[in-house]
């Protein structure tokens, strides 16, 4: 396996931040809280890259706030929804398509958590192999790491 001591370069990479926006472009979705929406962004594609791809190489990238919006579920509750602006999609995609490729070799197995290729279902799946195994429990655990 590769060591790698720092992301930056193949994150800010040209034909990487390329391909996240095709597929940010490609999945559409509503403008974020700077009103741009997909469209607009496409209008000034160029510009708006060169500009995500000096920020990144600056260090000078700032991420914005969500907007928040609230969605109906079907017992008639609403569901916050955080939509991200254009240009935030387009730099967490080409975080993804990086981190992606180097951590999904070493997760475990049993992981079913926002991995390529795996659902909800999937999990429910193992869980049940595991129940006819004879087993009894499952754990479910978000480990959060507090620094002082």
């Amino acid at each position: 396996m590769r060591t790698y001591y720092t992301l930056r370069d193949k994150i800010c990479d040209k034909w990487n931040l390329h391909y996240a926006a095709q597929k940010v472009i490609k999945n559409g979705g509503s403008a974020g809280i700077d009103n741009q929406d997909i469209e607009e962004f496409k209008e000034n594609y160029k510009l708006n890259m060169r500009e995500i791809h000096r920020q990144l190489k600056e260090d000078r990238y700032e991420p914005s706030p969500v907007l928040r919006v609230f969605i109906p579920k079907g017992d008639g509750r609403e569901r916050p929804l955080g939509i991200p602006t254009v240009k935030d999609r387009i730099v967490q995609e080409a975080v993804r398509r990086i981190v992606e490729s180097i951590f999904e070799k070493v997760f475990c197995e049993c992981s079913y958590g926002f991995r390529k290729g795996r659902s909800a279902i999937d999990a429910i799946n193992k869980i049940e192999d595991y129940r006819g195994q004879g087993y009894t429990w499952v754990v479910d655990a978000d480990i959060k790491v507090i620094t002082s």
